[in-house]
């Protein structure tokens, strides 16, 4: 059983996360509501979705030039990682 997890994003990471994170449907309404909104957002997820847009995050990684996308990214998947106790 996933455990329900609140993490801290903008609207751009949200938006980030929609493009190049593939959220399932459900999930991804969780992060259209705060898509290209100012400030910061506090989202809940359980965590198996987490870990999985971490791992599709981190494969987009991969076929991406732009180094400032690639930044933007590795800081989403840290703060992602971060909010499921994963990094120590």
């Amino acid at each position: 059983m996933s455990n329900s997890i609140e993490v801290e994003i903008t609207g751009r990471e949200a938006s980030l996360i929609l493009k190049y994170g593939y959220p399932f449907p459900d999930e991804a309404a969780i992060f259209e509501k705060v898509t290209g909104v100012d400030g910061f957002h506090r989202v809940t997820v359980e965590e198996t979705w987490l870990a999985l847009i971490v791992g599709d995050l981190s494969i987009s990684m991969k076929e991406l030039q732009s180094q400032a996308l690639l930044e933007e990214l590795d800081a989403i998947c840290y703060t992602l990682e971060a909010a499921m106790g994963k990094l120590g």
